[in-house]
């Protein structure tokens, strides 16, 4: 049983600990008030912190965005999707992005050459997307339906044993992203 003194202590813990919280949830609602913008932008964005984009991550990219220092069609693991939404976002049309070499291209993935790879898992620790997989002094390989082809493990490889590949262009790996095309007249 606590004793009078443990049980105001207790007691007075709960209440700071309560009015901590309600302090810092104020401070961080503040913060966000500013960057409005900003934080939605990053919320639509996937997340993978690959920087593929030019930014550190999509906090940064979506500051760049909010601020108009950059367009909105620069995240290449979010895709045609994202650009939408993030263009819906800034009330902008979005950016068209995909030129006729890419409407028939299938998607690209990281391929690791086995027979030279040592192991060191340094490209499993840096992947975004956890798609390689392997044991420590063991080859690894790429889980291709996981990879978003950010270029990450190609950074962290010390044997240079990962390398960016198209996949075979077969029905599963085709990109079926087709966007319409309009044709307008010109003055002649």
């Amino acid at each position: 049983m606590l004793s009078q003194d443990e049980f105001n202590f207790v007691i007075y813990l709960g209440i700071s600990l309560f009015a901590l919280g309600l302090l810092l949830s104020l401070l961080a609602r503040a913060s966000f008030k500013g960057s409005d913008l900003a934080h939605r932008l990053e919320k639509a964005l996937p997340g993978a912190q690959c920087a593929q984009c030019g930014y550190p991550g999509c906090s940064a990219y979506a500051k760049a965005v909010a601020e108009g220092e950059v367009t909105c069609d620069k995240c290449i693991p979010g895709g045609e999707d994202t650009i939408k939404e993030l263009a819906t976002i800034l009330g902008i049309e979005p950016p068209v992005t995909q030129g006729e070499d890419s409407i028939f291209a299938p998607r690209k993935i990281a391929f690791i050459h086995r027979s030279v790879c040592t192991g060191c898992h340094r490209c499993a620790r840096h992947c975004p997307v956890d798609a390689i997989v392997g044991d420590i002094k063991q080859p690894h390989y790429v889980l291709s339906e996981e990879c978003i082809a950010c270029g990450d493990c190609l950074k962290q490889c010390p044997e240079e044993c990962i390398e960016m590949v198209s996949q075979e262009l077969q029905l599963k790996n085709f990109n079926w992203n087709i966007q319409s095309i309009r044709i307008t007249g010109g003055n002649a």
